[in-house]
């Protein structure tokens, strides 16, 4: 009864503050405020009897084809001042069940989040949308998204796609918005996968790229090999435009199986503690949910091999798992669980807020993560990256 309670206080007290309805640049309608979803709730039946479908990227990798920063999207970093990401995951909003309604704590707190962050880009790994209506669901968070007036880049989950909108629908919604940076890529790979690459100005107008960005789309459970062998062309590509070695950073939703081999070599379950040597942080709650055998073995499809041999991949970041948030350093590789926000779909107090990421001119420095507490934010344990090197 409590939690039922305090579903109804939140979504009455974060009307005002997210949103109400109208008409946006687009022209489709507003999907912020309490009475779209006590709308879609009302016409239920009307709203399922109908398929929402994208357009199909008509885009085609060529592993062949010169790697360009013209191709990428290009963000650009001030000289001597950091580069700010916020990363957001598991929204779970829906049309009309309950999520509909816990969508607008999630939303106050995304909202309070960027306000106290200030960050220069947000990236949301997977699980924007979920259940069998998000017609309204995915045009309520891209109007959510666009009134923040921050850069974003989004892959998705599992639960995107489940509904009556395919993938390629929620992209065409999303895309309406003109701060966000998601392609669709090459189908065959799936829907959202692409490159974001920071990059500071030099004083004759070239570019000195600092962190590439790679977002893939896992699917239900992983990724194929095409995108193993578009990731590896991605990685070593921007190091050959740029002509010295570029760090980069791998975003998705579902882990890859080395989370779980990482877990397992990290963790002391004897005496409840992390091993030293790993420079672990966190918690891990709940399954590591990565792709598995009919046995539930971990299925390891190649993807961390191939970061290992491009040997510019520093990072993986994941969502997926509501309730684990931790961070291994593994093998040379920091994979971490970025922290859920909201309180719909699997939820336990300390685990609703985000991910802050932090890169210098040297690089990510720092991954932080930041759970609601009350009207403000609490840091958890901050990992100070370069001190790995």
């Amino acid at each position: 009864m409590k939690s039922i309670i305090s579903i109804f206080l939140c979504a009455v007290m974060s009307v005002f503050s997210v949103g109400s309805a109208g008409e946006n640049s687009e022209g489709y309608e507003k999907m912020t405020g309490l009475p779209q979803a006590i709308n879609a709730l009302i016409h239920t039946k009307e709203i399922m009897n109908t398929d929402y479908v994208g357009e199909v990227s008509t885009e085609v990798f060529d592993p062949s084809a010169e790697y360009s920063l013209e191709d990428t999207c290009v963000l650009i970093k001030e000289k001597d001042k950091d580069f700010v990401i916020l990363n957001l995951t598991d929204i779970h909003v829906a049309d009309y069940d309950y999520r509909a309604f816990t969508a607008f704590e999630a939303l106050a707190t995304a909202k309070r989040l960027v306000k106290e962050v200030k960050p220069d880009l947000i990236t949301v790994t997977g699980d924007i949308v979920c259940t069998d209506s998000t017609v309204y669901a995915i045009k309520r968070v891209t109007d959510f998204m666009d009134s923040l007036g921050v850069p974003w880049a989004p892959v998705f989950g599992n639960h995107d796609g489940e509904g009556n909108c395919d993938l390629n629908y929620l992209a065409d919604i999303m895309l309406k918005s003109k701060y966000c940076l998601l392609k669709k890529g090459d189908a065959r790979m799936g829907c959202g996968n692409y490159v974001v690459n920071v990059a500071e100005q030099n004083d004759d107008g070239s570019l000195n790229v600092v962190q590439s960005l790679i977002f893939m789309d896992t699917h239900g459970s992983h990724v194929n090999e095409l995108q193993i062998e578009w990731y590896k062309w991605a990685a070593e590509g921007i190091e050959k435009v740029c002509g010295k070695p570029v760090q980069t950073s791998a975003w998705m939703h579902i882990p890859m199986a080395d989370y779980q081999f990482a877990y397992d070599l990290a963790w002391d379950k004897d005496n409840n503690r992390w091993n030293d040597g790993f420079a672990a942080y966190g918690e891990c709650n709940e399954k590591i949910c990565c792709h598995r055998d009919s046995e539930g073995k971990p299925i390891d499809n190649g993807l961390f091999a191939a970061m290992k041999q491009v040997g510019n991949t520093d990072f993986v970041f994941c969502g997926h798992e509501h309730m684990n948030n931790f961070s291994i350093l593994h093998d040379g590789i920091r994979l971490t669980y970025t922290m859920k926000i909201g309180i719909a779909s699997g939820w336990q107090p300390g685990f609703d807020g985000g991910t802050v990421v932090t890169v210098s001119d040297e690089g990510i420095t720092s991954i932080v993560h930041k759970t609601s507490s009350l009207l403000s934010f609490k840091d958890l344990e901050i990992i100070n990256t370069i001190q790995e090197a």
